[in-house]
């Protein structure tokens, strides 16, 4: 009985502290959170991270620019003036981002952390408009100076291009599952440079290496389609050549029909 009793008191005694640590921890925050509210902002952090190596969609400067023409200037201002709720908003309003963090520390020194979307395509619709697509399917507006290092989708697209918004329903069952299989696998993201979709709904993928496309005129089974046509080319491509073929059709399930190149063929 007596070794119950300890062990039931050994108990209290260990809730008793978790409850006073965690007392302790709230008024600490609040009071944190409190003084940050009321310190001068004296500057402006802004830290923009992009999934994708060497390249940005946004800098400093934009989105400096971005909160100085919503709430004005911020510097010498008390922070309680600042609501960094909207602030957040307006920043993941933007169409090339993806998450903000917004606050106050005791310096001072407003913190903006900006985690831009992904691109894992680069498409131009039938009337040559321009646009990244990130994992979701959603369309960010390009760059003009700078291009990913994402693959092109054209051809027969007649996605209406709206920044902000994703592509609809009959372009994502299309392009996503393909697309997001090429960004998934470093040998397929450096290997294909192009997605062209022709009017017959089919998609040609084009390589960097060779002078043959790729068939698929489904996205069904992508995973095990790609598969088969990477063991197609450590088998069979290796070893005669990149330019052997013309077209590459893997729509067919454990089936891969090809067309020779026939320049090739006469010529050897």
């Amino acid at each position: 009985m007596n070794k119950i009793r300890m062990v039931f008191s050994k108990r209290q005694w260990m809730v008793s502290i978790l409850i006073v640590f965690i007392i302790l921890l709230v008024f600490a925050w609040t009071k944190m959170n409190f003084a940050g509210k009321n310190r001068i902002v004296s500057k402006i952090e802004i830290d923009i991270k992009n999934p994708i190596k060497d390249f940005q969609f946004l800098n400093n400067q934009d989105i400096s620019e971005k909160i100085q023409d919503r709430i004005g200037n911020p510097i010498g201002r008390p922070a309680s003036e600042i609501s960094l709720t909207q602030l957040e908003q307006l920043l993941n309003s933007i169409p090339e981002v993806s998450s903000t963090t917004v606050y106050v520390s005791f310096n001072g020194s407003l913190h903006v952390k900006i985690k831009e979307r992904e691109a894992i395509a680069q498409m131009i619709n039938i009337k040559g408009e321009v646009c990244y697509l990130d994992t979701s399917m959603r369309m960010i507006p390009a760059k003009k100076h700078i291009q990913a290092p994402v693959i092109i989708v054209n051809g027969n697209i007649n996605q209406k291009i709206v920044f902000g918004k994703k592509i609809s329903q009959k372009w994502q069952n299309k392009l996503k599952p393909i697309l997001t299989e090429i960004n998934k696998i470093s040998f397929w993201k450096n290997h294909f440079e192009q997605c062209y979709v022709d009017k017959f709904g089919t998609l040609l993928l084009y390589p960097n290496v060779g002078r043959h496309s790729i068939v698929m005129n489904n996205v069904e089974n992508v995973v095990e389609k790609l598969d088969n046509l990477r063991l197609f080319y450590e088998k069979g491509l290796k070893h005669i050549g990149w330019n052997h073929y013309r077209t590459i059709n893997i729509s067919y399930r454990n089936q891969i029909v090809t067309e020779p190149n026939v320049s090739y063929t006469e010529h050897n």
